[in-house]
């Protein structure tokens, strides 16, 4: 069965959001395994993932901006060195650089200055925690393509195991076919029965051998998608098989066809049959409060709130103090300038309405995230239930007494005591159901999935 460790999965993704560099994650990268479990995938992908790395990069440079925000003014040093006389009519006058001549026109000036400006109505404090709820939106989103491609990582392992075992079962009754054939063309020789039979039998297989060809395909495509998913090509693969015969004990992994030998590298999985515990109202709760889209939605809110009640304080005014020493000629001078704008043209209200209008935009998104979130929890869990009860439909016993008909028409057929149609007949039901059975099996599984993705957070 799918049996991810989900605690420990979705307990490393605080130690991920507090990465430094994406970089190192994606430098420290493993070779992908000749044969992966789901855990394996979902470690890489953490690691691999390009949606997933570009949503750490995006942490990192709020996190600079974070730090931006908290710094306070620069002061502003002025030095200046004017009027200095280089050409006089008075033979001797100059050069001039530190003495006053009463008669010139112009005497030097040297100027030492350092402005320094007060910001006033708490703005870097708000600039400050704006960017705080910033950063705890960007993690939030991080968490949230982690999420998303969990989904689509899981979904493929899904469809490839479901391509695996729709394989198995056609190899395995084209396998009877040709069994049935051969034993079809001893009793047409000794003219049991006629050779037109012969025609009926090669005709039967031939639903089952496009029906190999086209589980290839499908598990060929699902391997390519892990792939994409993991942000890598078919030359990553380790170049060797590892870690075989540990698998098999603990997962329960079922013989994997030969037929796929040549596949780039070999998916070991099954389906998870466990029923939800949960009730829609206790899944409904886990997904407003986990589901990482929402809290992305809250932390801009905040954001949006912030940044409104910086847009207020902008109408107090800063206070620009500075404090001055001049040299003009050879007298000396000190002096204090305090400077403040005044609110003559631009008064903040624009800037006031526009962040304001903004906030009401955050608001109405943080509105529709929850009830995506509902609306997706309400659909994964009608699917759940719907695939749950086709599910029990395949009991134990149902599936014995398929397999029971196949065997008795199977013998019955090499005694003479039924036709080659009602041999067929049986293997075709027979192949029909348990398709079928696959199929509930792996729309069972996609629905936990579903399900765990509408709540963000795993269900056992």
């Amino acid at each position: 069965m799918f049996r991810p460790s989900h605690s420990h999965l979705f307990g490393t993704l605080a130690v991920l959001v507090t990465l430094s560099s994406p970089a190192q994650a994606q430098s420290a990268s493993q070779p992908i395994p000749r044969r992966i479990t789901l855990q394996q995938a979902e470690n890489l992908l953490m690691d691999r993932n390009l949606t997933v790395l570009a949503s750490k990069y995006q942490i990192d440079a709020n996190r600079a901006a974070r730090l931006i925000s908290s710094y306070k003014p620069n002061p502003v040093l002025t030095i200046g060195a004017e009027q200095i006389p280089f050409a006089s009519p008075i033979p001797g006058s100059v050069p001039r650089f530190t003495t006053t001549n009463p008669d010139a026109g112009a005497n030097p000036v040297y100027t030492l200055r350092i402005d320094k400006i007060w910001e006033r109505g708490g703005k870097r404090e708000l600039r400050t925690a704006a960017a705080d709820e910033q950063i705890e939106a960007s993690e939030a989103q991080m968490l949230d393509a982690i999420r998303t491609q969990l989904f689509q990582l899981r979904r493929a392992f899904t469809t490839a195991a479901l391509a695996r075992e729709n394989l198995k079962l056609a190899e395995s009754i084209e396998q009877q076919y040709a069994q049935t054939e051969g034993l079809t063309q001893v009793k047409v020789g000794q003219g049991d029965i006629a050779k037109v039979e012969l025609y009926r039998v090669g005709a039967g297989r031939l639903q089952y051998q496009q029906a190999v060809l086209q589980a290839r395909t499908a598990y060929d495509s699902s391997v390519r998608d892990v792939l994409n998913l993991l942000g890598s090509h078919e030359q990553d693969i380790e170049p060797s098989i590892a870690q075989t015969t540990s698998l098999e004990p603990v997962l329960g992994e079922t013989q994997f066809p030969d037929s796929l030998r040549s596949a780039p590298f070999e998916i070991v999985a099954d389906f998870d049959d466990r029923p939800v515990l949960q009730s829609l109202n206790e899944l409904r709760s886990k997904a407003l409060a986990e589901r990482p889209d929402v809290a992305a939605a809250r932390h801009l809110l905040a954001v949006a709130d912030r940044n409104t009640q910086l847009a207020l304080a902008q109408r107090t005014r800063d206070v620009d103090t500075a404090y001055e020493y001049q040299r003009v000629g050879s007298d000396h001078s000190a002096g204090v300038v305090v400077q403040f704008p005044l609110f003559l043209s631009n008064n903040q209200r624009a800037l006031y309405t526009q962040t304001d209008a903004l906030k009401r935009s955050a608001e109405a998104q943080l509105k529709q995230a929850e009830l995506q979130a509902i609306t997706d929890l309400e659909k994964a869990y009608l699917s759940y239930t719907s695939t749950r009860k086709v599910l029990d439909l395949y009991t134990a016993e149902n599936l014995g007494q398929l397999e029971r008909l196949r065997t008795v028409a199977t013998v019955s057929y090499k005694e003479g005591a039924s036709s080659l149609f009602e041999l067929l007949d049986a293997q075709r039901a027979y192949s029909t159901a348990m398709t079928a059975y696959n199929q509930a099996r792996s729309d069972y599984q996609m629905s936990l999935w579903e399900l765990e993705q509408a709540i963000g957070q795993p269900l056992f």
